[in-house]
C-alpha cells in the first residue's frame, strides 16, 4: 500500500516516525521539528488513518509491509525507526522482518505482548473497542459544528485530551460535511490484532539492532515484568522510563522525550 508521508529536515541519517491507533503524521510534527535540523525525518499515516488508502486489513505483517514498500519508493536502504503504541508494534514487526533495513529502533510505550485483556495489564486499551463503537455510532455527517460532536462524546469519554485526541480525525468533505477521516469498520474487525499481533510469533534468530523501550511513569503500558518478554524478543534492550509521563509520552514530555532520543541516537 502507498502510504502518504511527510519529509521533513535534512541529514546523513533518517528517522522514520509511524504513529499510534486514532494518529496521524501531524501529531508527531512538533517533535519532528527537534531533530530536522539535523536528521531526514519521514513522517508517515499508516493504513486506515489520516490522509492514507484504506484496507479492510489492518494486521501488523502488513503494516510492516507498508513501511518496507515506502522505504523502497524513497530508496532508503536503512533508516532509524521510531514508533508510538500501535506503531510502537510496526516498527518491532518491520525490525523483525527487516533487520538489516533497520539502523536502531525506538519504541514507546508499548511491549511486544497481547493487551487484549486486564490480566495483561491492559487497564486502558481495553476499551478501544467502545471508542471505536461509539465513533462509528456518531454520525458526524448529522451535525454542522464540532463543538455538538464534541458535547455527544462527553457522554461516553469524559476526557476532554482523549475527545482532543480522538477529533483531530474529523475533517470536512467538499460539501462542507464533517466524517471520520479514520476507516472505523476496519479497525472493529481487526481490533483482537491491532491489541496484539505478537502471541504465536517466532522470536528472532538473527541479531537485532540496538533498541530502546522508553516507557511513561505513568502509563501502565509497559511493566517492569515485560523487561522479560521485550528482551526475548529484542536482546539487550534499554528500558528507560520518563518521568510524570502517560502513554502519550512525546506530547506530555516533549523535551525530556528528545533529549532521551538523541542520547540513545548519540551513543
Amino acid at each position: 500500500m502507498e502510504l502518504f508521508y511527510r519529509d521533513k529536515g535534512h541529514g546523513n541519517k533518517t528517522i522514520v516516525i509511524v504513529h499510534g491507533l486514532y494518529g496521524s503524521s501531524d501529531n508527531w510534527l512538533t517533535v519532528a521539528k527537534s531533530f530536522e535540523n539535523d536528521y531526514r525525518v519521514i513522517l508517515v499515516d499508516q493504513r486506515n488513518h489520516g490522509r492514507s488508502p484504506h484496507s479492510e486489513e489492518q494486521t501488523y505483517e502488513a503494516m510492516s509491509g507498508d513501511i518496507y514498500e515506502l522505504l523502497k519508493k524513497i530508496n532508503l536502504e536503512k533508516a532509524i525507526l521510531l514508533g508510538h503504541s500501535m506503531g510502537g508494534k510496526t516498527v518491532m514487526r518491520f525490525c523483525m522482518d527487516h533487520p538489516e533495513m533497520t539502523e536502531k529502533l525506538i519504541v514507546v510505550d508499548i511491549a511486544p505482548k497481547s493487551y487484549r485483556s486486564f490480566s495483561n495489564f491492559a487497564e486502558v486499551t481495553a476499551d478501544h473497542q467502545k471508542i471505536v463503537e461509539e465513533l462509528i455510532s456518531l454520525n458526524p455527517l448529522q451535525y454542522s459544528d464540532r463543538r455538538t460532536i464534541d458535547e455527544i462524546l462527553k457522554a461516553s469519554f469524559p476526557s476532554q485530551k482523549l475527545r482532543a485526541f480522538l477529533m483531530k480525525n474529523l475533517k470536512r468533505n467538499k460539501m462542507g460535511k464533517y466524517f471520520w477521516q479514520l476507516n472505523l469498520e476496519a479497525l472493529k474487525n481487526n481490533m483482537d490484532e491491532i491489541m496484539d499481533g505478537f502471541s504465536g510469533i517466532k522470536k528472532p534468530n538473527h541479531k537485532m539492532p540496538e533498541t530502546i523501550f522508553i516507557r511513561g511513569e505513568k502509563s501502565p503500558y509497559i511493566h517492569d515484568e515485560d523487561a522479560l518478554v521485550i528482551n526475548q524478543f529484542f536482546p539487550g534492550s534499554q528500558i528507560v522510563s520518563i518521568p510524570g509521563a502517560g502513554h502519550w509520552v512525546h506530547a506530555e514530555k516533549k523535551e525530556l522525550f528528545v533529549k532521551t532520543v538523541r542520547y540513545f541516537l548519540d551513543e
